[in-house]
């Protein structure tokens, strides 16, 4: 199995847009490693900063045996049905392939581009590995169902047993 890390990431009803996209995660890839939600600003030119909101970003991992153009193309279609206008200021979805790897070992942080993602997929590289993990103090707190939630530290989220609203 292959191990996909994903980026999250939404500044148009972020916390609604976000916790779907978890969602659609587990339902379709089952078990679900999710990093801290955090607040991030917005990347761009200055006029693109001054006018955009501020993001909410994790970091979503899960094995899969298909290949990552299909993940990339289920993730593209996600964010059409959650309303995402590409091009916009306004980013209702918005889920990237961070990294592709066969063993978590092989997970090398300063290769991902977004500089945002690299402390959230730090923390949760080494929350797969047993190791200390970083504690997001200002984490967003977001509740996906009854009894569970995110927070502060990354979680591993069991598999959905039926869609939620």
């Amino acid at each position: 199995m292959t191990l996909f890390y994903i980026g999250i990431g939404s500044n148009d009803e972020a916390e609604k847009n976000c916790r779907q996209m978890i969602q659609a995660l587990r339902q379709q890839f089952g078990r679900v490693w999710v990093s801290s939600l955090i607040q991030t600003s917005a990347e761009g030119g200055a006029a693109a900063k001054e006018k955009a909101a501020d993001y909410y970003n994790a970091v979503a991992c899960f094995e899969s045996d298909a290949s990552p153009a299909s993940i990339n193309g289920w993730c593209k279609r996600i964010e059409d049905q959650l309303g995402r206008v590409r091009g916009s200021l306004k980013c209702r979805a918005d889920l990237d392939i961070l990294q592709v790897v066969e063993d978590v070992r092989a997970v090398r942080i300063s290769a991902i581009e977004e500089v945002y993602y690299r402390p959230l997929v730090e923390q949760l590289w080494n929350f797969q590995r047993g190791d200390p993990v970083s504690v997001f103090t200002d984490a967003v707190n977001l509740a996906l169902e009854a009894g569970v939630k995110l927070g502060h530290q990354p979680r591993l989220l069991p598999e959905l047993e039926f869609a939620t609203a």
